[in-house]
């Protein structure tokens, strides 16, 4: 059997980005995987990419229908031959060597979602160079887990899925953002999660070059992560009084007072 599924999302203007995640992914000399990337645009560009780097056990999806991640990745969840499920972007990278010490890890806790940190790398992709900022670890395995239901500490390409207990779980694609989180939280309700502290993955943030964003506005923005805080919550109710209260202060942080019963 596979043992890792890479499902990559992509669409129009990222392939440069595309090339550098797939050439990490070939870099890593990994033992057994397969790559399903899953295109929400008819894309000569990407097409090409695709031709050069995929191979026999791999997918390429074009799609029509709604644009966005989420929509790709649950089309591709469907066709996962892997033991274990990795949700890549396009944007991100996985690290030159020791990655597959985390697949192996994951292998050996074969009913448990393992998690790692991430490196973080700023860049400014109009100009296609990286800024001299150095790489910035995040400690998302220091957490307490628990915490996990106030705020998403688990970056999307940090964490391995065990395939056959992860079947049926879509991502939401009604969200504006937090869908992400929202599938980590659907999982949870199935599978313990465990850490291992090392980085398993690189994400690139251009921070200079907003892109296309779903609003127009700073303050529609807002309101809208607001939004969806509230839709996690009411979906996915925190366990323990402590947290109820920690959510409380959270949605009280950005204008909300909400009773911590209610959360």
């Amino acid at each position: 059997m596979i043992e890792l599924s890479i499902i990559i999302p992509t669409h129009g203007g990222r392939t440069r980005e595309l090339v550098r995640c797939l050439e990490s992914v070939k870099n890593c000399n990994l033992r057994s995987y397969q790559i399903i990337l899953v295109s929400d645009v008819h894309d000569q560009e990407i097409s090409a990419v695709a031709e050069q780097y995929l191979g026999g056990k791999d997918y390429f999806i074009v799609r029509n229908g709604k644009p966005g991640p989420a929509e790709s990745r649950n089309l591709a969840l469907e066709l996962v031959e892997g033991s274990r499920v990795l949700l890549l972007d396009d944007d991100d990278a996985l690290p030159e060597t020791g990655y597959q010490s985390f697949v192996d890890f994951a292998l050996a806790n074969p009913d448990k979602a393992v998690y790692g940190d991430v490196v973080i790398i700023k860049e400014d992709r109009k100009k296609g160079v990286l800024l001299p900022d150095p790489p910035e670890r995040m400690p998302s395995t220091t957490y307490e887990f628990q915490s996990i239901y106030v705020k998403n500490f688990i970056y999307t390409p940090a964490c391995l899925y065990p395939s056959h207990l992860i079947r049926g779980i879509k991502q939401d694609t009604h969200m504006r953002s937090f869908e992400d989180w929202e599938f980590v939280l659907s999982v949870i309700s199935r599978v313990e999660f465990k850490p291992l502290d090392q980085v398993v993955a690189i994400v690139y943030k251009d921070y200079i070059n907003v892109g296309n964003r779903r609003s127009t506005t700073e303050a529609a923005r807002n309101f809208e992560l607001v939004l969806d805080y509230l839709y996690v919550y009411r979906r996915w109710p925190a366990p323990t009084l402590d947290l109820k209260k920690k959510r409380e202060d959270m949605l009280k942080s950005v204008g909300l007072d909400i009773s911590a019963q209610f959360l």
